[in-house]
């Protein structure tokens, strides 16, 4: 593996990492909000002041990376899977929000749905083993979620984003360093 293709790769997974971390930390606390009846407005205070700073961090951190050509390169094929998920998401929430008949706390196997797709179709462009487990994982969770329908589907979601989203890529990093720490004792 060549230094810019570990750089790039390094950098991918700490950007899924970060926003891992970040989306189970939101989905916790509305759990923690709706369990002990915090009186917050959770939509603002939890969600929108963090996403809004991670999607501005990010949003500077992909601007300094994108001078990289392998970085721009591998970005692009993510960015039209990644992306078009986010929009799917976004509808998805905006239809369940404005709909007075739709459970809220379906809200996290719609998301399971659509990132176990996501999953998918990225395993199928990088054949990647732990993509495909991903998204069959977030598959069945989904299927979980949707039965379970209420507040603990918050706490079992971000559950799920640290098991089948943050934790495959954090083993994905560490598998490189191991490999180099043996190389360099033998």
């Amino acid at each position: 593996m060549t230094v810019s293709r570990h750089t790039t790769t390094h950098n991918k997974s700490l950007i899924v990492i970060l926003w891992g971390l970040i989306f189970a930390k939101c989905f916790t606390l509305e759990y923690f909000v709706q369990v002990y009846a915090v009186p917050i407005n959770s939509v603002l205070y939890v969600w929108t002041l963090t996403l809004t700073m991670a999607a501005v961090a990010t949003f500077v951190f992909l601007r300094i990376k994108s001078q990289e050509s392998s970085f721009q390169k591998s970005l692009q094929r993510n960015l039209v899977i990644w992306g078009t998920s986010a929009i799917a998401m976004l509808i998805a929430l905006v239809v369940v929000f404005t709909s007075q008949s739709i459970n809220p706390y379906s809200i996290p196997s719609l998301l399971a749905v659509f990132l176990g797709a996501s999953y998918l179709v990225q395993s199928l462009l990088n054949s990647t083993l732990s993509d495909t487990l991903s998204g069959i994982g977030w598959l069945i969770g989904a299927g979980i979620l949707f039965v379970q329908g209420a507040v603990e589907s918050l706490i079992l979601f971000a559950f799920l984003i640290l098991a089948l989203s943050v934790l495959p890529v954090v083993v994905q990093m560490i598998r490189p360093m191991q490999t180099r720490q043996q190389a360099i004792h033998r």
